[in-house]
């Protein structure tokens, strides 16, 4: 009869363990008790088909490998789309958990001072910052200038030091995106009601991508500057200041002032009817 009762027992037996391995990368408390059944499995194996094609049973061996194939493909299947499914869950929960978490500061790749930033706020050295919310920052000079500052989107450079603040950010885009109903519950939306409330008019207007809403934050005229790149802000539009591009050409923010555009222009639109 052989070793088993079913010659492809070991078979099944030993494809179940390598498939549960790889859909867990991290491994198991009994990974040691996992090699040495697939070894020991092996063995029997190839003890069962030396067994089968000695009496005859090539045909016996060609139809139940087919058979276990199918049954091994079925298996991987839902062992990898069942671990797929639970990742998602997972990475939604961690998504909606972001959300709520309140602004720390942890990066500051975003501020008006960093990088690149510099030139396109343009706002004096000497300037101290008199507010800063996950959306934006307000600098006054020695002259009492204000400064206002719309902060990019946190970008891949910053998901180690805040990984809950750039989901949350990516997450609002996407919701911005979606509606121009997402402007009544937008915290940047209110956030800049707290801004205006607290520090009033500003005398220059800045921002980049997102930040770029900070210039819905008063009309341009002759006694305010502004310096408004890369907008995105769906269906808001940035009002009567001008949408310029950055020297670098950048292929993102391309798109982004042409969804800018275009929605903006769909929502008047719909507005007129």
């Amino acid at each position: 009869m052989g070793i088993f009762s079913n010659p492809w027992q070991g078979i099944d037996r030993f494809i179940r363990h390598p498939i549960d391995e790889i859909t867990h990368p991290f491994g198991h408390k009994n990974q040691w008790q996992h090699f040495k059944n697939d070894v020991r499995d092996a063995g029997k194996i190839a003890g069962e088909v030396g067994l089968a094609m000695a009496t005859g049973g090539e045909s016996l061996v060609a139809e139940a490998g087919i058979a276990t194939a199918k049954q091994w493909g079925s298996t991987a299947g839902k062992s990898l789309f069942g671990t797929a499914k639970k990742q998602a869950r997972v990475a939604k929960r961690k998504i909606t958990k972001a959300v709520k978490v309140p602004y720390k500061g942890k990066s500051q790749l975003n501020s008006a001072m960093v990088g690149g930033n510099r030139r396109m706020a343009q706002i004096p050295d000497g300037a101290q910052r008199v507010y800063e919310s996950r959306y934006f920052e307000v600098y006054q000079d020695s002259k009492g200038k204000k400064y206002l500052w719309g902060k990019p989107t946190l970008g891949p450079n910053s998901f180690r030091k805040d990984p809950a603040g750039f989901a949350r950010e990516w997450g609002e885009n996407a919701l911005r995106a979606r509606s121009p109903k997402y402007r009544r519950s937008d915290p940047l939306e209110k956030d800049m009601a707290k801004i205006k409330q607290k520090f009033g008019r500003m005398d220059h207007i800045s921002g980049y991508s997102r930040g770029a809403a900070a210039a819905r934050y008063q009309r341009a005229d002759k006694n305010t500057t502004s310096r408004i790149f890369g907008s995105y802000t769906p269906y808001a539009g940035i009002g009567n200041h001008r949408n310029r591009r950055r020297r670098k050409f950048d292929l993102i923010h391309v798109g982004a002032r042409g969804i800018t555009k275009y929605t903006y222009a769909k929502n008047r639109a719909y507005n007129m009817l």
